[in-house]
């Protein structure tokens, strides 16, 4: 059986790396057909600037930044998200008076909310308050139906049971959602950092990787800009690795 186990993980990696290699063969080819390196570097010219980028001392100041500002962001939406997003699944009537707030953020275009932040708040708080806008209906959601799909007869003997509210919550509610949460959870932290990228970019923040990825346009460092957009996206799949691992080994 762990032969068998083994072999297909072998045959799923195998696969995997077929995958990147048909990508990169792709992405090679299209820069071949454009002829112009400039506009689309290839593989290699991208690969020199990804190293070139990683050999200086000033990137990880800049990762450290916007990942900062997201664990910040996160920690505070998470809260707040979580605590509403229990009471909605516990309280229908609480529920139906966010939906159209929720409903709100999760239907209009996130390029717009940042224009509008930006106009109200300015470029210090637009990149927090987005994120956090953007996070939030998630979060909200995934809570809710967490509640609302434990089992009814669950929740009716928790309704008799003569436990303050809170301790309910806490003790019970949360953990009978937890499977719902953490998926929200996995979710949302991926989504929100390439948000605060992208908040970060427009509202030009100073030592971020939205700003290295503003400079590369302007400069017209082309080969700079993919490389830290494959240094974003290493960095959404190592967290969303760990968060799966985190979800999967306290299931265990």
């Amino acid at each position: 059986m762990m032969r068998f186990t083994m072999t297909v993980n072998h045959k799923k990696f195998l696969w995997t790396l077929i995958g990147v290699i048909v990508l990169i063969t792709a992405w090679q080819l299209g820069a071949e057909y454009r002829g112009n390196d400039f506009y689309l570097p290839g593989p290699l010219k991208v690969t020199k600037a990804l190293f070139g980028i990683l050999g200086e001392s000033a990137t990880y100041k800049v990762v450290f930044h916007s990942l900062t500002r997201l664990v910040l962001t996160f920690f505070i939406v998470s809260f707040i998200g979580i605590a509403l997003g229990l009471l909605g699944g516990i309280n229908s009537y609480f529920d139906a008076f966010l939906r159209p707030f929720v409903s709100g953020l999760r239907t209009t275009p996130v390029i717009s909310m940042i224009v509008i932040i930006l106009i109200l708040f300015g470029q210090n708080l637009m990149v927090y308050i987005t994120g956090f806008l953007v996070i939030f209906p998630l979060l909200y959601d995934s809570t809710k139906e967490g509640i609302l799909n434990i089992d009814k007869g669950i929740t009716d003997a928790l309704a008799l049971e003569p436990v303050h509210i809170l301790l309910k919550i806490t003790r019970q509610y949360v953990p009978l959602a937890l499977p719902f949460i953490k998926v929200g959870l996995i979710q949302s932290f991926g989504l929100g950092f390439k948000v605060l990228v992208m908040s970060e970019y427009l509202a030009q923040t100073k030592t971020s990787i939205g700003m290295m990825l503003y400079e590369g346009r302007i400069m017209m460092e082309y080969a700079d800009v993919f490389a830290w957009t494959l240094i974003i996206i290493v960095i959404v799949f190592g967290m969303e690795t760990l968060l799966g691992k985190f979800k999967a080994s306290s299931q265990s």
